[in-house]
């Protein structure tokens, strides 16, 4: 008898627990609600809680990609609290842009950078096991090459910079049905990717083209690829609802684009520092070598922004 009484007694204990659970839950709402009430009351009679957000102007075409509400609605609580510490965090390290200080009121030429990672083909098979969550199909070459093409052109882009690339034929007979021309830069040592660097023919015209290899300076087999493109002066005709550019004859329409992949090993900091050094020392000697043109770089630099190869380039 005293067997079947212990069995039953955490039982009914259980019970007991749960229903705590439940009544200070119902306290805990009752007073949230109470507290709410009397917040907007007092916003009644102040009247000095209403914020006026400030115009956001034009902003660039932001992600495609949206967020899917969780399905149980005992989680729904808990997910918009965390949604709601996500949002004030991301407000919060909000990117801070730099203009620059440059006259720019004579320039009405517009310019679309993309830069991606595409997932080299063979970097997939030969690295299966940091794929196992991603359905086969989505991994084949054949699927993947059409996609990026539509991706890119969502967003009207001038200039496409890859990195990863062990198919650039493939890309580029795509790209080459929608205007684009590109060079390519593979990789040295065993590795079969490199960097790619596509620009619309219309709008640009190369007028040289520089390739690092960080082999040769006893920084791994990275490389990275600096294009000189100059906007054709027709360029007003390729987009038609663009105003002909009040510029100069005599003023350079040319930039400098650098394309670069960094090392992922993150143990090495140093091989990572390194590159991103001679990187922009050689984009900085190409542009004054052309006049001082307008440089933009852009890659995967496997950093975070704290790390010192990224803040390397932003001081």
């Amino acid at each position: 008898m005293r067997k079947k009484e212990c069995r039953q007694h955490p039982e009914e204990k259980s019970r007991f627990t749960v229903k705590r659970k439940h009544t200070y839950y119902e306290q805990f709402h009752y007073n949230k609600q109470a507290k709410r009430q009397k917040w907007v009351s007092s916003e009644t009679e102040t009247k000095t809680l209403t914020l006026k957000p400030e115009p956001l102007g034009n902003l660039p075409i932001s992600n495609r990609f949206q967020v899917i509400p969780p399905c149980s609605s005992s989680s729904s609580r808990g997910h918009k609290r965390r949604r709601k510490r996500t949002n004030s965090s991301r407000s919060g390290a909000s990117r801070k842009w730099v203009f620059s200080s440059y006259d720019c009121s004579n320039y009405n030429d517009k310019v679309v950078i993309v830069s991606y990672n595409i997932l080299g083909v063979d970097n997939v098979a030969k690295h299966p096991d940091l794929y196992l969550n991603v359905p086969k199909q989505f991994l084949e070459w054949d699927k993947r090459k059409d996609l990026i093409c539509e991706e890119v052109n969502h967003y009207n882009a001038n200039i496409l910079c890859f990195q990863e690339v062990d198919r650039f034929k493939d890309l580029d007979d795509l790209l080459h049905k929608d205007g684009f021309k590109g060079v390519y830069k593979v990789r040295t040592g065993d590795a079969c990717d490199g960097c790619a660097l596509f620009w619309k023919e219309k709008m640009f015209t190369l007028l040289h083209e520089e390739n690092i290899e960080f082999h040769d300076f006893g920084l791994r087999d990275n490389v990275a690829q600096l294009c000189v493109l100059k906007m054709n002066q027709h360029q007003s005709e390729f987009d038609s609802h663009a105003k002909p550019s009040k510029i100069t004859p005599m003023r350079s329409r040319s930039l400098l684009v650098g394309n670069i992949h960094v090392l992922f090993n993150p143990k090495r900091g140093d091989i990572k520092l390194g590159q991103v050094r001679l990187f922009l020392e050689k984009a900085y000697k190409l542009s004054q070598e052309w006049g001082s043109i307008p440089v933009i770089l852009v890659g995967d630099f496997n950093s975070i922004p704290q790390v010192g190869s990224c803040n390397l380039i932003t001081t």
